[in-house]
C-alpha cells in the first residue's frame, strides 16, 4: 500500500513514488525476490498516470533494487540500494570498492590497442610526444550494473603485453604480478562533470546525470609515472572517502598563538 503522495510539494512525484518504494523495501515491506504490482495497478492505486510510474520504476532499477524481466514483470534484487566507496588515500582497484558479500563484479573490454600519445598524455608519462602507449577502455559492472568506464594508459615499451594478456579483475595486481611494475603511489585529482553523450550511453544514463571524473596518475618509487588512469564514475551510485589527518590549530591560524 502507497502511501498518497503530496502533489503540492515541488519534489517530483515519480521521485516521491520512489522513495516510497525504497522505503518499504528497506524496511522488508516489500521482501527481496517479489514482485511489484503492474505499472498499470500501481498507476491505478497513485493516481498517477503510466508514464510517471515508469519513471519510478526506472529510477529503482538505475539504483540497483529492481530488475524488469521482460514479459514477466518487476522484481525486488536488493533491499538497499548498492553505493560502493572508493577510497581515496590508497591506490585501489574497483574490485576493491565492493566490500559487500555476494556482490558479482565484471569487466567489459571495449578497447584495447596501442596509440601515440598525445602531448599531455607525453607530458604525463614522460614520453616523447607522438610516443607510443598502451591504452584499454573498461565498463566495469557491479550486479549486471555499470558504475565505471575506465580508460588506461601505459608506457608501450614496458607494458607492450598487455595488449595480448588476458585482463580481468584488478589490473593493479595484474601489472603487479605479471609485469613486476612498482606501484609505489598515485596522485588522483577529481572534478564534477556531466558526461559526454558516448560516456552516458556506455554507463546506461543520461547525459544529464552528474558524474565525477577521476584521473590518476601512478608513480613507482623512483617517481616514474607508469599509468595514467581516467575514470567516469557514476555520481548517483558512489561514495568517495578520504580519511584526513589529524587538526592542526597552527595551521588554521598560520602558527598564530
Amino acid at each position: 500500500m502507497i502511501t498518497a503522495l503530496d502533489r503540492a510539494s515541488p519534489i517530483p512525484l515519480y521521485l516521491q513514488l520512489a522513495t516510497r518504494i525504497e522505503e518499504q523495501i528497506r524496511r522488508g515491506e516489500i521482501s527481496v525476490g517479489s514482485r511489484l504490482p503492474p505499472e498499470t495497478a500501481l498507476a491505478q492505486e497513485t493516481g498517477l498516470n503510466r508514464n510517471t510510474v515508469r519513471q519510478a520504476i526506472g529510477l529503482l532499477v538505475r539504483k540497483g533494487l529492481i530488475e524488469k524481466q521482460k514479459g514477466v514483470g518487476s522484481f525486488v534484487r536488493r533491499g538497499e540500494a548498492l553505493y560502493p566507496v572508493h577510497e581515496l588515500g590508497r591506490m585501489t582497484s574497483f574490485v576493491d570498492d565492493f566490500d559487500v558479500a555476494g556482490i558479482e563484479t565484471e569487466d567489459v573490454l571495449l578497447a584495447r590497442r596501442r596509440e601515440r600519445a598525445g602531448t599531455t598524455l607525453a607530458a604525463q608519462l614522460g614520453l616523447d610526444p607522438g610516443g607510443p602507449l598502451v591504452m584499454i577502455e573498461r565498463l566495469r559492472i557491479a550486479n549486471r550494473t555499470p558504475f565505471v568506464l575506465e580508460q588506461e594508459y601505459f608506457p608501450f615499451d614496458q607494458f607492450s603485453g598487455l595488449l595480448e594478456t588476458e585482463i580481468r579483475g584488478s589490473l593493479y595486481r595484474l601489472l603487479v604480478d605479471r609485469f613486476g611494475a612498482d606501484l609505489h603511489h598515485s596522485v588522483q585529482t577529481l572534478r564534477a562533470i556531466r558526461p559526454a553523450r558516448a560516456v552516458a550511453e556506455k554507463l546506461g544514463i543520461r547525459p544529464s546525470v552528474p558524474c565525477i571524473f577521476l584521473e590518476s596518475l601512478a608513480y613507482t618509487s623512483a617517481g616514474r609515472c607508469i599509468e595514467v588512469l581516467r575514470s567516469t564514475y557514476r555520481g548517483d551510485r558512489y561514495l568517495f572517502r578520504v580519511e584526513a589527518g589529524q587538526y592542526r590549530r597552527e595551521m588554521a591560524f598560520g602558527g598564530a598563538a
